[in-house]
């Protein structure tokens, strides 16, 4: 049977390594008003966000904690949950509320990486409200926009981005796992589904405007990179080439995923949490896997739950290591758009 090392390290960590709130990074007063000032001078046309640059950017004070934000992303523990952005009260309709939070996003997006599309339409800011019965399989519906539980997953991306605009006054909390500590435990527990996990499993890639549904050629989850460890993993899609041509996954790739999902799951391995209005939570997506909890919304739309959901890259960051530039550029769109207005 096939050995494998433990990585160990700060990327390896479980919930039993944050006991506390220590891990919530608060913003100064000056940092927020460095914020708030940058969002306001945005132009009124979003389609000029697009070349926009950091350089761009007056934040001589909130620069430097984003970059140790970015340090603690791409070496270190691989997520962070910001606190503390102001956002203003809904309106009648909750436009002025979503608007000065689409500002915000943007401004941290310039100053944290590189932004990338989300999906074939161009998006680069998706807003994540439940619009689907939360049944609906996911066969060609992406979880975001429904209100069912998520289990747990990578998105696209280094890092992904969601700043809570509005929660939901039941359910939806957020778990994180580290996808290193999970390797180590599996070096230990069950080697040879690590083994499957490293040859890897085909992925599905959903339908999307201008895009047929489509099964990938088989994709390592893990990635031994010499001195540190690199992974990828949406539990989801890599059940989903087999369950759309009904079809049975084979023996050991079901038990492999299985094996790392119950890992997972374990309480001492995730950190759960309930994101509040004005918080924002960074997750690198080869260190770190997240879910979502069901959650019960009220029926408002101008007061139902709403994140607004963002994916970049770290130039020079350890995701270029698994994935050549183009491979790195998402969704590859011609008219890439922060805003669709009605």
């Amino acid at each position: 049977m096939t050995r494998f090392r433990r990585f160990g390290g700060n990327s390896a960590w479980t919930a039993e390594d944050f006991p506390d709130q220590s891990w919530i990074t608060n913003f100064s007063r000056l940092q927020l008003l460095e914020l708030t000032r940058a969002a306001g001078e945005l132009p009124a046309d979003e389609n000029r966000w697009l070349a926009l640059s950091r350089a761009a950017l007056d934040v001589p004070t909130l620069g430097p904690l984003l970059d140790s934000v970015t340090a603690e992303l791409d070496s270190g523990r691989g997520f962070a949950l910001l606190r503390g952005i102001d956002l203003p009260e809904s309106g009648v309709d909750g436009h002025e509320q979503e608007a000065w939070a689409y500002r915000i996003n943007w401004i941290l997006a310039l100053a944290l990486g590189d932004v990338i599309a989300q999906n074939a339409r161009g998006e680069v800011i998706g807003a994540v409200q439940a619009l689907v019965d939360a049944n609906d399989n996911g066969v060609d519906t992406r979880g975001y926009v429904s209100n069912a539980d998520l289990r747990f997953h990578c998105d696209g991306g280094d890092v992904a981005s969601l700043l809570c605009v509005r929660q939901a006054p039941e359910g939806g909390h957020n778990s994180l796992v580290s996808m290193h500590a999970i390797h180590d435990a599996m070096a230990h527990e069950c080697p040879e589904h690590l083994a499957t996990l490293y040859r890897g499993l085909p992925m599905y890639m959903r339908a999307e405007v201008g895009l047929e549904s489509a099964s990938l050629p088989r994709q390592p989850l893990f990635f031994d990179r010499g001195d540190h460890l690199l992974a990828w993993v949406n539990l989801r899609l890599m059940e989903l080439p087999y369950e759309s041509t009904g079809t049975s996954m084979p023996t050991a790739e079901r038990a492999a995923l299985d094996a790392l999902e119950e890992i997972a799951e374990r309480e001492e391995n995730k950190l759960t949490f309930k994101l509040q209005p004005g918080d924002m939570l960074l997750t690198h997506n080869h260190v770190c896997m997240h879910k979502r909890s069901g959650f019960v919304d009220v029926p408002d739309p101008a007061r139902a739950r709403l994140m607004l959901r963002l994916w970049y890259n770290i130039p020079g960051g350890r995701g270029e290591a698994i994935k050549l530039p183009e491979e790195r550029k998402g969704y590859f769109v011609d008219a890439p758009y922060v805003i669709r207005h009605r």
